[in-house]
């Protein structure tokens, strides 16, 4: 098999889509894959599951909590250990880890929840694997984004840029940094932050990917809608109990559901992306949740100036970027 001596690392891999994603990877034959979660505990309860599931042992377990920057960087130390020991790179990077908060929720360096976990963690964890040189010459990194950020899902709609920014003295780097905090005139939702923390990703990725060697493929891929993935869990009470049922009835039918498999096969698919790929954002098509994907080509999400005042923020608030110094602080 073509993949027998490729290392693949999938964060959330404990449940739901990043569960699914590190199984088929096994199943496609990747030599090593490793299982990065919230805890030893939680990624070695998803080791003994999926080797009793493929019939063979070729994980290894990271801890890290994507909500916590500080726990980011010791993953990464021990990640780069991890690798150097056993003489391995990355070759396929699946950043999928990610949840919402029905309430207001900061982390301890005053991130967003919804965006720390979707996107500030993760970010972490990719300049530290491209400062130590840790990623494969042709590595692909995937990261979890989400149709919601179309602007096309009933209730998920991003915030509006434009009139965000001109309650902050017109300046978008102080539009962007609040919202990244969490510190904005307009009341908190849960849609809302999920939606928009989805749209940093994509932007991310598009700014990223104009950093990047051209050998290295980086894209935010939606795995679509599947109910009852480990998102729901904090969902309103309403939501869980009725929404989500019905939708896993009816949902598929519309186009508006499909199952954690068919979620998880877009992410491995993304590891055979092409070089054009990189920086684009792949979805379902308009309107629909589930399908087969295709670029979004959306004027918000294609608008390079909103890509780039994404990545400085992220970069402003982390401490972290594309550098060859980013080592020493490792």
């Amino acid at each position: 098999m073509k993949h027998r001596n490729h290392t693949a690392l999938v964060t959330g891999a404990n449940s739901g889509f990043g569960f699914e994603t590190a199984a088929l990877l096994a199943e496609q034959g990747y030599g090593h894959i490793i299982l990065a979660c919230r805890s030893v505990e939680k990624a070695e309860t998803a080791r003994s599951e999926l080797v009793k599931r493929v019939g063979k042992d070729v994980f290894g377990v990271l801890a890290i909590d994507v909500a916590d920057l500080d726990s980011s960087k010791i993953a990464a130390k021990t990640l780069k250990g991890y690798l150097h020991q056993n003489k391995l790179s990355i070759d396929l990077l699946v950043l999928n880890a990610g949840l919402g908060s029905q309430t207001l929720v900061r982390t301890a360096q005053g991130i967003e929840m919804t965006l720390a976990t979707s996107l500030f963690g993760h970010h972490q964890l990719t300049m530290a694997l491209l400062a130590t040189g840790n990623l494969a010459h042709s590595a692909r990194i995937v990261i979890s984004g989400s149709e919601a950020s179309r602007g096309d899902v009933p209730g998920m709609k991003p915030f509006d840029y434009q009139s965000l920014k001109q309650q902050f003295g017109d300046n978008l780097d102080s539009t962007m940094d609040a919202i990244a905090k969490g510190d904005l005139p307009v009341k908190y939702s849960m849609n809302r932050a999920y939606g928009n923390a989805k749209l940093w990703v994509a932007w991310w990725a598009a700014a990223l990917s104009r950093q990047l060697p051209d050998s290295i493929v980086v894209a935010a891929v939606s795995p679509g809608s599947a109910p009852g993935t480990g998102l729901s869990r904090n969902m309103p009470f309403f939501m869980r109990s009725v929404m989500i049922p019905i939708m896993k009835l009816i949902g598929p039918l519309f186009g508006m559901a499909g199952s954690i498999c068919q979620g998880a096969q877009r992410y491995v698919d993304a590891g055979e992306f092409p070089i054009e790929a990189s920086g684009k954002f792949w979805a379902s098509r308009s309107r629909v949740l589930v399908g087969a994907m295709q670029e979004q080509t959306h004027g918000h999400i294609k608008d390079q100036h909103l890509q780039d005042a994404c990545w400085n923020s992220v970069v402003r608030l982390t401490g972290t970027q594309v550098t060859s110094q980013l080592a020493e602080t490792m």
